[in-house]
């Protein structure tokens, strides 16, 4: 689809994988802060939300996506982060839960850049 992504990470280090690998950070949560992209994907583990709920820094980051209507795709275990970070429990259009196969809905909706009627 063209897209560029970059790994916002909460350490300039990076964030280490479930099979102890290490994949380097593009940006700091507190430095690359979500206006800087077009839409945002939140894929986390139980532990990562639990852990990214407690920092204000990405609690913040996600909340300002949502305010300036940006598309945000979620890991099903990223959503009590989403909660903690002040979005909706219900976040309705705009927000793609990440499943099997369901990448390319999330970048359909890409192309038409914000969720323009979304309130914050």
């Amino acid at each position: 689809a063209g897209a560029m992504v970059e790994l916002v990470a909460p350490k300039v280090g990076g964030v280490r994988l479930s099979d102890g690998s290490l994949v380097p950070g593009d940006q700091r949560i507190d430095g690359g802060p979500s206006v800087l992209y077009d839409a945002v994907a939140i894929v986390l583990s139980e532990e990562g939300a639990r852990s990214l709920a407690d920092m204000h820094a990405a609690r913040v980051w996600a909340a300002d996506a949502w305010a300036h209507g940006k598309f945000i795709a979620h890991s099903l275990e990223a959503a009590p982060f989403l909660i903690a970070a002040g979005l909706p429990e219900t976040p309705g259009e705009g927000v793609f839960e990440l499943e099997k196969d369901s990448a390319p809905e999330f970048l359909a909706a890409c192309s038409r850049l914000r969720v323009w009627d979304r309130a914050p």
